[in-house]
This record gives C-alpha cells, structure tokens and sequence, in this order.
C-alpha cells in the first residue's frame, strides 16, 4: 500500500510537470537573484533542496554561467527519487561542457541532515554510501557515457523506505559527487569539506513541504534547517503554491469547505519573526512576490497517451496541487453529479492558471 502511494504521487508529479510551466516559471524568478551573488568571489555555493526532475537546477547553472562565467559552482541539490535522480544527472552533461569549472553534488539525506553528510561516515547509524565520478575528456558524449555508469551504484543503493504512516525515507544515506578531470585543481579544495565551511550562498526550497500542513512544521522540517545552512549574507529562497487561482476556485466547488492553502509566506514569516533561528543569527525577510504559470493546452482532439484527455490532465493536476487525499478523490469520483460540476467548472476555465509565491531570507549574521 506504502509503495503504491509513492508511484501514484510519482505519477501526479510527472502530468504535472509535463502539462505545466511552472519549472519554466520559477527558474525565471531564480533569475534574478543568481545574478546578483557575488562577483568577486572565486567559489559560489548553491543548494537545490529538492531536484525534481533536475528542469530547475539545470537552469539554475545556465544562468550562473551567464552571469558568472569564470567563478567555480559548487552546487548541490537533495533528491530522494531514483527517477528524478536519473533525470537530473542526464541533464548534467552538457553543463559541464557550458561550465567546467562545476562541481555537481547529489544526495538523499533529510533537510535536517544536509549541513552533515559530506563530513560524516554515518546518518542515524547508517553508513553513508558516497561516489566520486572524475570526468575525463571535455564533451558531452562522454560525459554522458561515463555519467550512466553511476547506474548501478543508484540502482543498489538510492532506495527508499516507506513506515507506516506512509513517510518515505532513504534505504541508505548517499552522495554523489561529479566534476571535470582538468579542473580537479580548482575544486579540489572543495572535495572534502568539514560543517563549518560546509554554508551555502543561495539555497532553493522549491514546493519543499505540503501545503495545507501547519506553519510550524513547515519552519521546523523544511526552512529552519535550511536557514542554519546559510553563511552570512547567503539567502534562502522559498517559493510554494499559494492558492488565489484556478486549483482553489475548482476545489471549492468539488469540496465546498476544503481550503487547501490555510497559510502562506506573511504567515511563516511572522513565525520566523516570534520564534527565532539560532541564538546568535539575525535574518531579514523580503515581501512576498506572486507569480503564475499555466496549463499547457494540448491540441484539441488529442489524447496523451500518458495522462489522457486536457480535462482529465487538467483535473490531474488541480488534484496535485491541492494536494488532495486518494479517499476525498474516490469519493468526489464515484459522485456522477459531482463529475459533471466539476468538469463544467474546468470547461470555463478557458486559461487555467496556477500560482505560487516567492520570499527570501536573508542572513545578515
């Protein structure tokens, strides 16, 4: 039953991110704040605290070399999926090509945990399973050979364990690190770090936690240990679903005293504001910024093979973003009444939107 819950999330994420564009939508706010890091550093560090399909960080290294093309990236994101760990990596060749002077880092541990894998031997008595993949030659093909060759290593060991409260954690604590043969001299300094110089300049929390849980445990899972993980002056940015759009109007109609969205960005960082991180740390916080993105309408008449009709698709993915429970669906779904309110509502959507909001936090000491 745990296992079936994850490959049908799997499956939500998956039409999600091929009928949105949302990825496309938040790399474009990441923009700007890359481009502002600093220029007269020779190393950056960047964390991506959760992958996905790898669409996000990939770009995030495009912009970094647009605007910072000669400064060592070191850049590290967190995934726990084995498909969205494969999807990453075969988006990384030909950023080394675009970048050489990039050391790529992979792993699976807990938010709470990030600050400590690269110095520790083992995560809650686990031993922590590394890899350290040196790239020889300077193209993509070969890279891209010599990158599928961490395949077994993945295969064996980046699992995933589901409890019975269906919460899925890591079979083995892991990390992966890959970077260019000829630039070993610039990074080598960076391949064994301890926790102190172990902070990062920007750190990206992108739909990091579900929606409707409680502010509290939002800042203590998810934003406090990434806070921790800041050097002075580095920045957190989070960005997560707010409602206000089409997936909350529909909602209401399917469940009419449902609200998906019961708190936002002015009320985590009101949190933040009465319950300090770190005795010695102060932070500022920016004015949360919306942002839409929108349903990506298929030909009329065509039928994905994979998701079905642009209802259904449509319907797929409000369900994903409200985040709704399996039995709340079943039962709206056996409801022929409620089917045809629902569809009629979709069917007026003519450009279905979604949106989503973005703040940051900055540390300041």
């Amino acid at each position: 039953m745990g296992k079936k819950r994850f490959f049908d999330d799997r499956l939500k994420y998956l039409s999600f991110i091929q009928n949105t564009s949302e990825k496309r939508a938040i790399s474009k706010q990441l923009a700007p704040y890359i481009a502002s890091m600093p220029k007269n550093r020779t190393f950056l560090r960047i964390l991506d605290a959760g992958t996905g399909d790898g669409t996000v960080k990939s770009n995030v290294i495009k912009t970094f070399h647009k605007y910072h093309p000669y400064t060592s990236l070191l850049i590290t994101g967190k995934e726990i999926s084995y498909e969205d760990l494969k999807n990453t990596l075969e988006k990384m060749p030909d950023r080394f090509v675009e970048h050489p002077n990039l050391l790529v880092t992979m792993t699976n541990v807990k938010f709470a945990e990030l600050g400590h894998i690269e110095n520790n031997n083992k995560i809650k008595n686990k031993k922590v399973k590394t890899y350290t993949l040196i790239l020889k030659e300077d193209n993509s093909y070969d890279f891209h050979d010599q990158i599928n060759k961490l395949n077994n290593f993945i295969k064996k060991y980046w699992g995933i364990e589901i409890d019975n409260k269906s919460r899925t954690s890591y079979a083995h604590p892991c990390i992966i690190k890959i970077y260019r043969e000829d630039h070993k001299r610039y990074l080598e300094p960076f391949l064994d770090n301890d926790y102190k110089n172990n902070n990062y300049d920007l750190i990206i929390a992108s739909q990091a936690y579900r929606a409707a849980s409680l502010v509290k445990v939002k800042v203590n899972n998810v934003i406090a240990p990434l806070m921790r993980l800041l050097n002075k002056s580095g920045r957190l940015l989070v960005t997560h679903s707010c409602g206000g759009d089409s997936v909350e109007k529909i909602v209401k109609i399917a469940w009419k005293n449902k609200n998906p969205f019961p708190n936002n960005a002015k009320d985590i960082i009101e949190y933040l504001k009465n319950n300090p991180v770190g005795e010695n740390n102060k932070y500022s916080y920016s004015k949360p910024k919306f942002y839409t993105f929108n349903f990506k309408r298929s030909p009329d008449q065509t039928v994905s093979e994979l998701f079905g009709h642009d209802v259904d698709a449509k319907w797929a993915n409000i369900l994903y973003i409200g985040q709704i429970p399996d039995k709340e669906i079943q039962t709206i779904e056996k409801s022929s009444i409620a089917q045809k309110k629902i569809k009629t509502a979709i069917n007026k959507e003519d450009k279905m939107f979604f949106r989503n909001e973005i703040f940051s936090i900055k540390k300041i000491r």
